[in-house]
This record gives C-alpha cells, structure tokens and sequence, in this order.
C-alpha cells in the first residue's frame, strides 16, 4: 500500500505537467520568470506600435503637431507619452490640448499647429480566457489576452486634408504560469490585474478541493499504516 502511495504521489507531480505541454497551443509559449511580461509593459508596447503608426502619416519633419483629447480615459497619459514620444523621434514639436469640459464657460484656446492628431480609446480589454490544471483541481497556467483599439483622426490643418481617419487596433496574447500570476498584479489600471475568469467562488471551490484530497490521502496512508 505504502508502494502504490508513492507511485500516486510521484503521478501527480510528473505525469500532468508532461500532458500539459504535449497539448499546449503551439501558439503560444509560457513566459518565463525573467522576462518582462507585465500587464502595464504590454499595454505600453501595444500602444507605442499604435502611435508609429499614427505619426508615420504625417509628410516631412519640423512641424508643430497638436495632441487632442475630448476623453477622460485612465490609459489617456499612456498613449499621450507614447504619441509624444514618436512625435519627437520623427522630428516633430508635439503640443498637448487640455481636455476641454462641456460645462465649462471657457474652453482651451487650440495650439495654432500644422497638424492635429484627435484619438480616443474605443477598448482596452485584459482577459484570461483559458486555465489549465492539473488532475482538474491546481491551475497549472493561464492563458492571457489585451487588446487595444483607438478611434485615430489626422489633419493637416494648413489645407484641412485629412490624412487618416481610423479604428487602429493591436492585441496581445500569451500563456502565463499560475504561480506568476500574483506577480503581475497591479491595481493601479483595470487593465493590470491578475484576476481570472475563475476567481471568486470558484478559486474558494477548488482551495476546497485540493485540501478534502489532500485529507483523503493522508487518511488513507495512516489507515493503512496503523496495522
């Protein structure tokens, strides 16, 4: 009995990491522990990719380009540096519009610029869609999905040509290690938490599972060994 106990305990920890990765989405791939994978880096990276894309259309270099804004999003600052950034990598003077507030008598004069690049963010989505567990009880990883969308319009206000007016969208996809998940957490941004679709009454359901095996086992090892 001591014997087939063992063999059992030796299955549980070998055999289900092995089928795990036999069946994995050649897709994706795990992240390792030293790589950056944070939830706010992605998103960072995505909109950075979104905002090349955005400055690439305006022609020549040394404008002045005026960033407008009429949504308070909490991702706003975010594509703001990223926009900022690449303007300045192109060549370009980049000028921030405030906001400017319906119910406000005045509104913020417009920066006489060449250009203007109006956004607004249509999503910004994180979800786990997909856990895998071993034996059915432990989460053995999670598989993990941003994407971003923004509403992008530019102008050239010199000849009032539009030169893009679009719906611009990246998205990400990885498989994360459950016990990485803790490790990126964060709740500064909606978009930076490590909670999954099965959280709640459901990670309560399965802590409950795990320990009433657990109990089992050893019931049954001392049961047998009691003789």
């Amino acid at each position: 009995m001591r014997t087939c106990l063992v063999i059992l305990l030796v299955a549980m920890t070998v055999l289900p990491s092995v089928a795990v990765a036999g069946s994995a989405n050649p897709g994706f791939a795990f992240t390792a522990a030293d790589t950056v994978r944070t939830n706010l880096w992605i998103a960072q990276a995505l909109m950075a990719d979104i905002a090349r894309e955005i400055v690439a259309v305006v022609p020549g270099v040394d404008f002045d380009i005026s960033l407008r804004t009429t949504q308070d999003h909490e991702a706003r600052p975010l594509l703001e540096a990223q926009l900022f950034e690449q303007v300045v990598a192109a060549g370009h003077t980049a000028y921030l519009n405030e906001i400017e507030q319906a119910d406000e008598e005045e509104t913020v004069a417009p920066v006489d610029a060449d250009f203007e690049i109006r956004y607004s963010f249509e999503a910004l989505d994180l979800a786990y869609p997909r856990v895998g567990r071993k034996l059915g009880l432990w989460k053995n990883w999670v598989d993990r999905e941003m994407g971003v969308s923004v509403l992008v319009t530019v102008v050239d206000m010199r000849s009032g040509r539009l030169l893009m007016d679009e719906r611009l969208q990246r998205s990400f996809g990885d498989r994360v290690k459950s016990e990485h998940l803790q490790r990126i957490d964060d709740s500064v941004y909606s978009f930076t938490s490590s909670e999954t679709a099965e959280g709640g009454l459901m990670s309560v359901l399965e802590e409950l599972v795990v320990v009433g095996a657990l109990t089992g086992l050893v019931t049954i090892y001392f049961a047998n060994t009691g003789n």
